[in-house]
């Protein structure tokens, strides 16, 4: 997963937000949503946000909680202090020690390029 430099939209700690959250760059949620966050581009939960919503994105970081189902094309990454109770469809999923997940976990296949064989 890229480092990402910034995110263009950020929910600071102290804030709520209480529906559906849509950008379509990155976000970066350090305080408290409920309902839905959807974003076209990488999502960042930082360890003091509580997220009680489904998510979508191409690339996840969590290190806060996250109480519902997560939807990543690309690659999830749960780390030590992140919470997640839900199920999980990525391309990659990692989880440092300490972090803690309960749910389900789909794959998503990725296509490779078929191998055609040598005479």
């Amino acid at each position: 997963m890229a480092k990402q430099e910034y995110a263009e939209t950020v929910v600071s700690a102290g804030m709520r937000i209480d529906g559906e959250l849509k950008s379509n760059g990155s976000i970066k949620i350090d305080g408290l949503v409920s309902g839905k966050v959807h974003t076209l581009q990488d999502l960042t939960v930082g360890p003091h946000a509580q997220i009680d919503a489904d998510l979508i994105a191409i690339n996840a970081t969590i290190a806060g909680v996250v109480n519902g189902n997560v939807t990543v094309k690309g690659a999830v990454a749960i780390l030590e202090t992140g919470r997640v109770v839900g199920n999980i469809s990525c391309g990659s999923l990692a989880i440092a020690p300490g972090a803690y997940f309960s749910g389900a976990c789909r794959m998503n296949e990725t296509k490779q390029a078929a191998v055609e064989p040598t005479a």
